[in-house]
């Protein structure tokens, strides 16, 4: 293809995070950009059906434009939207969310956009300025430089940074000091893992080989207390490289419900929302829209972040399924350690299974994997719940089973837009549904 040079006028900030601009081979996308931007950009090439291009020059700039508190935010691939204020990546998120429900919203609907406060950082119930607070991530080594970082865009050259707002301190403090360490580390670890939960965190240590025999955990100057892992690239097993292995807990807040503060046990193989502090508004949303229910369904419940919490909180009664057996596993042995009544079965909700011990749920929950639910939204005529909250890593998606949901018989009574990844190009929508 040509390389052409153009200008012209950002239209809007796409789902991802690129600008959408109009030329006369078609719609190209940019990254670092803000909507009403006039810019100068050269058509780069075109990837996954859509032309890319790279700005050469912003001769009109948008007040809504922040020098990025990272200096490598236009190389890293870790963050898309470090050019724009937070107040205005509150505002593109929460339009990326209501547009994609605009059509199911009525004049009894109501929205709730991103709220800055969610948007601040902060990890286990501290604020930290200029953090976003992104607690769980991969580091990718470069072993020329003894350095740790992420992917650049578009490629695997790791790009560097000797600060990194985009995560909570706590991480960023052991970044730099296993950088320190790079000489008793083995040569072969390829990426570490790391989980920064309430009191402590997991670091995952991944190779193609397996441990080293001479190899132990070196003493890191480090706050938290770190439980280290071995990982053979590719496969879910682990080895524990201190002994015993630390347990490691997420702590959620049950106010104003009760006073406790419950421990949910997370295991290093455990999924868990990559915000400590959106998680929490999120699961604080959840007990308000429960509030006063017996019997809840939680599919898609992972390790029961969602459905734990109601249970300590309301005395709910709780059916869940999950297709990842570790993760059946794990909840149901927090379940039984909190003597909460929470059974979790594994099922896959993409295939035919049996609905009748999830049938007449006060509240069913879905909180489905990127690509969405659709057959099961199908199934909510035969599942009989009185209301359902859906929670959508992807508002596309979501808004695509929304409407399987509205053909059954169900209103859209609120949406919420949640920032559980400040300065990326993601936004989580959140739905609560009632019987017309």
């Amino acid at each position: 293809m040509d390389i052409q040079h153009e200008q012209g006028i950002v239209e809007k900030v796409l789902l991802g995070g690129e600008g959408l601009i109009a030329s006369k081979q078609g719609s190209v996308l940019l990254p670092d950009v803000i909507e009403q931007e006039h810019v100068d950009y050269r058509i780069t090439g075109k990837r996954r059906g859509m032309l890319r291009g790279t700005t050469l020059d912003i001769q009109q700039k948008s007040p809504h434009r922040v020098v990025p508190p990272c200096p490598v935010a236009q190389t890293c691939g870790g963050c898309a939207l470090q050019h724009i204020s937070r107040e205005h990546q509150a505002r593109i998120k929460s339009s990326w969310v209501h547009d994609n429900f605009a059509s199911l919203l009525d004049e009894n609907s109501l929205f709730i956009p991103v709220q800055t406060e969610v948007v601040s950082g902060g990890e286990s119930g501290s604020q930290s300025v200029g953090q976003a607070g992104r607690r769980r991530l991969r580091w990718f080594i470069d072993h020329k430089n003894n350095t740790l970082g992420f992917y650049q865009r578009q490629s695997q050259y790791v790009v560097h940074t000797t600060y990194c707002p985009a995560i909570t301190t706590s991480l960023d403090h052991l970044r730099q000091s296993l950088e320190h360490h790079f000489d008793v580390l083995p040569k072969v670890i390829q990426s570490i893992q790391a989980i920064n939960l309430s009191n402590g965190i997991h670091l995952i240590l991944e190779s193609e080989q397996a441990q080293p025999a001479s190899f132990t955990a070196p003493e890191l100057a480090h706050d938290f207390p770190i439980q280290w892992w071995w990982r053979i690239s590719n496969t879910p097993s682990l080895k524990a490289i201190n002994k015993p292995a630390i347990s490691l807990y997420d702590h959620i807040d049950l106010q104003p419900y009760n006073h406790q503060v419950l421990p949910i046990h997370i295991s290093a193989n455990d999924f868990i929302q990559g915000n400590q502090q959106g998680n929490q508004t999120l699961i604080q949303q959840i007990l308000a829209w429960t509030k006063g229910d017996k019997f809840v369904v939680d599919l898609f419940a992972g390790c029961g972040n969602l459905s734990l919490p109601i249970a300590a909180a309301h005395g709910a009664k709780i059916q869940s399924a999950e297709l990842h057996a570790h993760s059946v596993q794990a909840a149901n042995h927090n379940a039984q350690r909190l003597k909460l009544d929470a059974t979790y079965h594994k099922l896959d909700l993409f295939a035919d299974f049996e609905l009748e011990t999830f049938v007449a749920a006060d509240t069913l929950i879905i909180d489905p994997p990127r690509k969405g639910a659709k057959r099961l939204c199908t199934q909510m005529q035969r599942l009989f719940p009185k209301k359902i909250i859906m929670v959508n890593c992807d508002p596309a998606a979501g808004a695509r089973d929304a409407k399987v949901l509205h053909q059954a018989g169900f209103r859209l009574k609120s949406l919420r837009a949640l920032d559980l990844f400040p300065f990326a190009g993601h936004v989580e929508s959140l739905s609560l549904w009632v019987a017309r």
